[in-house]
């Protein structure tokens, strides 16, 4: 489970919100993922969580960057190309998967990249607008 703190702050309201519900609702996949014996509408809810979670990632990617486009904040580049590399790997992975009912060895897998992925890109490059929002 990740933890939101101040590390992770933009200097953003509206961005830091939108991580924080990134990381929640990934948060909640997680515990859905840990239940032992899970019933169909668990599986079922699970999968509209994944289907949420691109989503919300591609509306929030899109409203961030033209945060730090309009900051213009140095990292707007880097920060644009990650977010595509994320939507293709995600698009890719859930069109490779669908035939197989995504299985849960398959969303443990997804859920394990989702987590590790926003923390590293919020600490590495979302949080570079924090200087750019003070100036």
């Amino acid at each position: 489970m990740v933890q939101w703190s101040d590390k992770f702050t933009t200097g953003s309201d509206t961005l830091d919100y939108q991580h924080q519900t990134l990381i929640d609702n990934i948060n909640q996949l997680e515990k859905l993922l840990l239940l032992s014996h899970p019933t169909r509408e668990d599986y079922e809810y699970i999968i509209q969580m994944v289907d949420f979670l691109e989503f919300y990632a591609h509306a929030h990617f899109k409203t961030e960057e033209q945060c730090m486009e309009a900051f213009r904040c140095p990292a707007h580049a880097k920060n644009k190309q990650a977010h595509a590399d994320f939507m293709r790997f995600f698009s890719n992975f859930k069109a490779h998967n669908r035939a197989k009912g995504f299985p849960r060895e398959i969303v443990i897998e997804l859920h394990g990249v989702a987590n590790r992925w926003i923390v590293e890109h919020i600490l590495q490059v979302d949080t570079q607008l924090r200087p750019c929002m003070k100036g």
